[in-house]
């Protein structure tokens, strides 16, 4: 299936129809900001773990029925985000904030430095619909760099499959080939 190359934003509405046609869920995140936390990022980063937690949380509630809920994390992209950021207009105050007052403007340059290109995200989708039923990973990081992502997430996998057996859910949870939407 292709996926017309478009902004990211209409990369994002072709891929989450794309991927509800086939039972699945997505959720696009910035894979670094939620599972890392920069200065004067707080904002940013604690609406991608809502995200995830939510998508996530999805994921085990809706295995049972068949549907599949993916995380697609890709890496940083230019956007009007990296671009238009708030600057305060009491530059005096911003003076007294000593090394922090040049968070803002260091992150933005070492992020535009390595961004992605938004059709990796494009091209990926096809790839996760390819994907056998039951056979999705809940996430799939889309990067060329890992700033120890891959590590956090592999121990969040660990602790989550540990907490969920200590609850005695590991296995209600399972996805179910087949399960129609709707069906008891």
């Amino acid at each position: 299936m292709a996926i017309p190359r478009r902004p990211l934003v209409g990369t994002y509405v072709a891929a989450t129809r794309a991927l509800a046609a086939h039972n699945v869920r997505v959720s696009l995140t910035a894979a670094n900001s939620r599972m890392t936390v920069l200065p004067s990022a707080g904002f940013h980063c604690a609406s991608k773990f809502a995200l995830e937690a939510l998508v996530e949380s999805y994921s085990y509630e809706l295995a049972a029925q068949g549907i599949e809920s993916v995380i697609v994390e890709p890496e940083a992209y230019e956007t009007a985000v990296l671009s238009n950021s708030v600057t305060v207009a009491d530059v005096a105050r911003t003076n007294t904030y000593f090394a922090a007052k040049e968070f803002p403007a260091k992150l933005n340059g070492a992020l535009l430095s390595t961004v992605g290109n938004a059709q990796e995200v494009a091209d990926a989708v096809p790839r996760i619909l390819e994907t056998s039923a039951g056979e999705k990973q809940l996430r799939y990081r889309i990067s060329a760099t890992s700033f120890g992502v891959d590590e956090i997430n592999a121990l969040s996998r660990q602790v989550q499959t540990s907490l969920l057996e200590a609850f005695g859910i590991a296995a209600d949870i399972k996805f179910l080939k087949g399960k129609a939407v709707g069906s008891v």
